[in-house]
């Protein structure tokens, strides 16, 4: 339970700062938090289970940025408003389904075979079986 305070207060807080500018044609920044987003076509037409979701970011190159990762839960759920609902998304960003998408945080290490994913349409997460497959969205630090 204090997780969950914990992650509606940070959210609430994180997203109330946040400020989404773009930053080329298929990327979004998040001047706040120094984040940049892929926001491609990708993110809406391409579903791939957890381990084909990794090695796709780790291997993304996208107007000429490399260096992209699948975003941990604190990351992806920063980027939720939880304010609105389907999409629970600023407008900046283009592409998106209303649907889960990875995160890397797993259940029990792993172990379990699952992984949380986030839904874009409520804002609620959930974890899912790594084998399933969801929609992706990248994330790296920027310079």
């Amino acid at each position: 339970m204090k997780f969950l305070v914990f992650l509606f207060f940070t959210t609430f807080f994180t997203f109330a700062n946040a400020e989404f500018l773009s930053f080329s044609e298929n990327i979004i920044k998040d001047s706040k938090t120094n984040f940049l987003w892929q926001d491609n076509k990708d993110v809406k037409e391409k579903i791939m289970n957890y381990s084909q979701a990794l090695d796709y970011c780790n291997n993304l190159e996208l107007d000429g940025n490399k260096n992209w990762i699948l975003p941990d839960f604190m990351a992806l759920f920063s980027i939720v408003n939880t304010k609105v609902y389907n999409p629970t998304l600023s407008k900046k960003f283009k592409y998106y389904i209303s649907d889960n998408y990875w995160t890397t945080k797993t259940f029990g290490h792993a172990k379990s075979g699952e992984a949380f994913v986030i839904n874009f349409l409520s804002g609620a997460f959930n974890r899912e079986l790594m084998e399933d497959k969801f929609y992706v969205r990248c994330y790296k630090k920027a310079n």
